[in-house]
């Protein structure tokens, strides 16, 4: 009778309570499949109850019980090997948590394993207690609808260092589980061969095996973060050369134009003609010069030099392609909370598309304005341009990325890319486009 109500009332409860905190860290509910939850939970206390009959010692008996977790997971729930495997872990360490915190608990109250079952009642508080805990971590997981996949990282720099942090955790679990075992095996007799002097010393080899993983995590993580931070400071400046290679094949090219028109006014003798052509060229190239010094005067305010490299090559790419460029720089704080890779992408986005599209305009409408400053309430960037206006019922899908401008349908990244950035610092953007004029207006709270 004893066995069929350890059996109803403490085993089936566990393996059920332990299937719902491994499915809860996924977000699953244990109800969503809960004829599959309920022969888990028969089929895994069966083997249980037959190794204790049988008297396996403890290790050899969770082990097995690791095993049967897992088979059983993979048969009932179609779960891949791999999450199959990682659930059966959490199903064990749950249980030889829940035990060792339960036995602590109670010898902290003088009661050792030897007395913890000599009553009905005891017996029964024990088992509700030990319970209770899985009760309790599966309700908050349920409530806070965690999912550990989200934690996961995406690329490869961060997963080295989740795999740093979990393993740095269960070695500190393990060095907390080998000191505590030693208040543990001098008062509970029944447990000494789960802190036996062998348990502890292969838990001490498997502590340095993983300082020894640690290690070399560590040393991964450390190079490919100089690589990552090499390779993040090197592109705005390659971007900058790459656009002021291209100001000066613009330049080179008009100047080319210039040189041959002249050329063919004096072959054909019309010296005033070439005179005035040349007056021109002067007056227009002292006017863009002086545009210049006044944009460079502004630039000497931004603090970030890679930010500041890319408003000179855009300044250049404007001058050579004839756009009226104004920068007005109030700020000294550009945005100093978003990383400056991420800030080189909002920036340089913009940009180019205002760029590209002041080519549709004549020479002489061809104009970008640019503000970065910041109020009382916030931080803002705005950018303005002459070209095609957006229209009214497009204005809300710029920011997908199957929006484009261009003919050939290329690009459309460059607003999401934009977007992205924004929202991952909490920002806003604000879009105007009538009359031939588009802004973009970015703003930050001000902190």
């Amino acid at each position: 009778m004893d066995f069929i109500l350890r059996f109803i009332l403490v085993d089936i409860p566990e393996a059920f309570l332990l299937l719902t905190i491994a499915l809860a860290l996924f977000n699953h509910s244990v109800f969503e499949k809960w004829k599959a939850a309920l022969s888990f939970a028969i089929i895994v206390s069966i083997p249980g109850e037959v190794l204790s009959y049988l008297d396996v010692a403890y290790q050899p008996k969770i082990l097995i019980m690791y095993v049967v977790y897992v088979l059983t997971m993979l048969v009932l729930f179609r779960y891949n090997i791999l999450k199959s495997v990682f659930m059966g872990m959490v199903a064990i360490c749950s249980l030889l948590l829940s035990e060792s915190f339960v036995i602590m608990v109670y010898n902290s109250q003088h009661i050792y394993m030897e007395q913890m079952f000599s009553s009905t009642m005891l017996t029964i508080t024990i088992r509700s207690f030990y319970l209770g805990n899985f009760l309790l971590v599966a309700l908050c997981l349920r409530i806070l609808k965690f999912d550990i996949t989200r934690l996961l990282p995406q690329n490869r720099y961060n997963r080295y260092l989740f795999l740093l942090v979990l393993v740095g955790s269960i070695e500190f679990l393990l060095i907390l589980f080998l000191n505590t075992s030693f208040i543990l095996r001098e008062n509970n007799s029944r447990f000494m061969i789960m802190y036996s002097l062998t348990s502890q010393m292969i838990i001490q080899i498997l502590i340095l095996a993983l300082f020894i993983i640690i290690v070399i995590l560590f040393r991964i993580y450390l190079n490919l973060t100089i690589n990552r931070v090499e390779e993040e400071t090197g592109t705005p400046y390659l971007n900058s050369i790459h656009d002021l290679v291209t100001a000066i094949r613009s330049i080179k090219h008009d100047s080319l134009n210039h040189y041959t028109a002249i050329n063919g006014f004096l072959k054909k003798g019309y010296v005033d003609l070439a005179k005035e052509y040349v007056e021109q060229l002067l007056q227009e190239t002292v006017s863009g010069e002086k545009k210049m010094d006044t944009s460079s005067q502004v630039l000497e305010n931004i603090k970030n030099p890679a930010v500041s490299s890319l408003l000179q090559s855009k300044m250049e790419v404007c001058f050579a392609e004839r756009i009226s460029l104004s920068m007005n720089i109030k700020t000294v704080n550009q945005f100093s909370q978003i990383k400056t890779y991420d800030l080189i992408k909002v920036l340089g986005n913009l940009f180019d598309n205002a760029i590209r599209a002041t080519s549709y305009e004549l020479e002489e409408n061809r104009f970008i304005r640019v503000e970065w400053g910041q109020s009382e309430n916030e931080h803002y960037l705005v950018i303005e341009n002459s070209g095609p206006t957006i229209p009214k019922d497009k204005l809300s899908g710029i920011f997908q990325s199957d929006y484009t401008t261009k003919k050939d349908g290329d690009g459309g990244l460059g607003l999401v890319i934009v977007k992205t950035v924004t929202d991952r610092y909490g920002g806003k953007i604000h879009v105007y486009s009538e009359d031939g004029v588009t802004r973009f207006r970015i703003s930050f709270l001000a902190r």
